[in-house]
């Protein structure tokens, strides 16, 4: 819990989840009755495993659902027109050892006025972006969705582009970032989740994306000013 609770904002927390059935419920629960989050939104994007039957059985959040997988991108999209509040705690869903004081420890820098947005730092992060100090990819920030001037602009991104269209807002914004290290927390790999060689193939294409949106010298851009912008 952050002190003097009432002077803080309250946040939406925006939860995409695709076949991930016991790892979203550990997720959710982690973030459900914190102090600092009082809406919790699930979209379930087209899950063909049991998790849209596991997530209805979940007391306390606020579940959308739909049959055809259309991508992280459009569910957080969903997400973010449904959040009640400005301020929105995105989380993904496939998270390992997720607890309470590492959400605090997220959210805490933007709710002080330290920062304008948080980024974690998984325990698990590639080994380069955790010597950076910084994982431009990760799915997991706070901030305020009024950033995003047309939230409609989401729907036009691959699953994989949603993280990259935020850096170029950040950035042009000069929003002030920090860095949140989360020794406890990982992320589950998509080898873990498929198979090695479906999971190799399933990073491939999540870079390839990327780099598209991006362009060849992207990337390297993106990762330079956001560190510029670290607090």
């Amino acid at each position: 819990m952050i002190s003097d609770k009432n002077a803080q904002p309250n946040i939406s927390c925006v939860i995409p989840v695709y076949n991930e059935g016991r790892r979203a419920l550990d997720v959710i629960n982690a973030v459900l009755g914190h102090d600092n989050v009082d809406e919790v939104i699930v979209v379930n994007d087209g899950s063909t495993d049991n998790s849209e039957f596991a997530l209805k059985e979940i007391k306390g959040i606020e579940l959308i659902s739909y049959p055809q997988n259309k991508g992280k991108s459009h569910a957080v999209m969903l997400g973010f027109k449904k959040a009640k509040n400005n301020m929105v705690l995105m989380l993904d869903a496939d998270l390992t050892g997720l607890d309470k004081e590492s959400i605090t420890a997220l959210i805490k820098p933007v709710l002080e006025n330290k920062a304008d947005i948080s980024i974690s730092l998984r325990r698990n992060s590639l080994l380069f972006y955790r010597l950076l100090g910084l994982d431009f990819v990760s799915g997991e920030r706070i901030f305020k969705k009024d950033i995003i001037e047309d939230l409609d602009e989401l729907d036009k991104l691959s699953g994989f582009e949603l993280e990259s269209f935020l850096n170029k807002i950040i950035i042009r914004k000069k929003m002030r970032i920090r860095v949140v290290k989360w020794n406890k927390v990982g992320i589950t790999r998509k080898s873990d989740k498929v198979g090695f060689w479906r999971g190799v193939a399933g990073d491939f294409k999540m870079a390839m994306e990327i780099i598209c949106f991006l362009k060849i010298i992207g990337p390297v851009k993106q990762i330079a000013s956001m560190i510029s912008l670290k607090v």
